[in-house]
């Protein structure tokens, strides 16, 4: 087999499980038409799969009933196109090492050009196996042991932990939150800590993991400015990029312009909007040869060379033919936080945040707290051990994330249900026992 006579296979919509396909036949004749459930709202059992987010609970510390939806992994099958083409490439049995090809680089071409039309150079690219290591790299081919180098909190975690486990300083610039609840950049703040700490590295999270913003051109511009004057690289985690919800499009940092590419190192990978982030494989885009070169040889230092095979194959897969997928997904996802928004209109003190993008909604909990008289510090071991929820708390995020939480709602609507369901009943029982009321039965 050879991979110019792959087949580049569609991304239909995947079949229901078996169970209902059979049920969907047996229905007698002029029984109502049964419809065919969405196949993201399909509930696929991932436990004993050596899965972080569902087996790995009593090594986090977690208990085992605890409903997880806390790590930004899916619970939904990767597109049809993506799994033909690893099963034909399964099939084939060889698994030796491999490197980007001119289908490869074809393919990661034309995602960007017409997802964001942004024309790239598939020389521009270093593969790596995740956006999380690419950042550490670039912290440490863009920075000395002790410089300054600037966050935007509350945000990603790995953001700080890359900056402090590699001997540089954190310089946090915290978001402003708005009366409406949507952040934005500080952008006097932010000007006034690289003035003051000399900082020449920022690392951008476009669109905002936690809190849901897909910056507009215009903000991207102000960033840009702000950055260019100071002469400060940017390194922009870019992994949510293919989830700004419908109506939405994230503007890559370095599509602003030539000078900008020249000072910025883009990190994407396929692996959140996939689901393909076991498989290890990362595009890291940087148009300056001097940057890539440097980053190139952080990389080399680590031993890394060849990258995952099957990675690559679900890459051009999912970048060849999965457009529409991935418009379904969104869409899936737009309705499952409007979902959740309706439904904690009758959770007192609880409140999801504006989201603009990722599947990945912010609740601000700081009406709860008041209401049950907890400390912020109390929040997650509530959500854990009394709503029976594994969620993110908001403190690991930074500055401005303490009375929050994070909950992912890529699962099917019966998992979200559940969990909606469990957080009513803790906030029930928890709201009860400060008024000295009797805990329902139900609860």
């Amino acid at each position: 087999m050879h991979s110019a006579h792959r087949p580049s296979p569609s991304c239909p919509q995947a079949r229901p499980d078996t169970a209902s396909e059979a049920a969907a036949t047996a229905a007698p004749s002029g029984s109502p038409t049964l419809t065919c459930p969405s196949a993201f709202d399909l509930v696929h059992d991932r436990t004993g799969t050596g899965s972080l987010k569902w087996d790995f609970a009593a090594q986090r510390g977690r208990p085992a009933s605890a409903l997880p939806l806390w790590v930004a992994d899916m619970d939904h099958q990767a597109p049809a196109c993506v799994t033909s083409a690893l099963l034909w490439r399964v099939r084939h049995g060889i698994f030796g090492y491999s490197e980007p090809d001119d289908a490869y680089d074809a393919a990661l071409v034309g995602w960007f050009s017409r997802r964001y039309d942004w024309e790239i150079d598939p020389g521009w690219n270093v593969v790596t196996p995740g956006v999380v290591p690419a950042l550490a790299l670039a912290v440490r081919a863009l920075s000395d042991p002790g410089e300054a180098i600037v966050i935007e909190e509350p945000v990603y975690y790995p953001f700080r932990e890359v900056v402090e486990d590699n001997g540089r300083t954190v310089v946090s610039v915290p978001l402003v939150r708005g009366a409406d609840g949507v952040y934005r950049r500080d952008a006097a703040a932010l000007e006034e800590a690289l003035s003051s700490t000399g900082a020449r590295l920022l690392l951008l999270c476009n669109p905002h993991n936690p809190v849901g913003r897909v910056w507009s051109r215009a903000e991207l511009c102000e960033l840009a400015e702000i950055t260019g004057r100071h002469a400060v690289r940017v390194v922009a985690d870019e992994i949510h990029a293919d989830l700004a919800l419908p109506g939405r499009r994230t503007t890559p940092f370095a599509s602003l312009g030539p000078e900008i590419a020249a000072r910025t190192i883009t990190c994407t990978s396929p692996s959140k909007a996939f689901n393909l982030a076991g498989l290890q494989v990362a595009n890291i885009l940087i148009a300056d040869p001097d940057l890539r070169e440097a980053f190139s040889r952080e990389l080399a230092a680590t031993g890394y060379s060849q990258p995952n095979a099957l990675g690559l194959t679900a890459c051009r897969a999912a970048y060849e033919s999965g457009d529409a997928w991935l418009d379904e997904l969104r869409e899936h996802i737009a309705e499952a936080r409007r979902h959740v928004v309706e439904r904690l209109e009758t959770i007192p003190g609880v409140e999801a945040g504006p989201c603009e993008g990722t599947y990945l909604l912010w609740l601000d909990c700081s009406g709860l707290l008041e209401a049950s008289r907890l400390q912020a510090g109390e929040l997650d071991a509530f959500l854990t051990q009394e709503a029976g929820l594994w969620l993110d708390d908001g403190a690991i995020f930074g500055a401005g994330g303490a009375g929050f939480t994070r909950i992912n709602v890529a699962c099917p609507r019966a998992t979200l249900d559940q969990a909606l369901d469990r957080l009513a009943a803790g906030v029930e029982v928890l709201l009860s026992r400060r008024d000295g009321r009797p805990v329902p039965l139900s609860a």
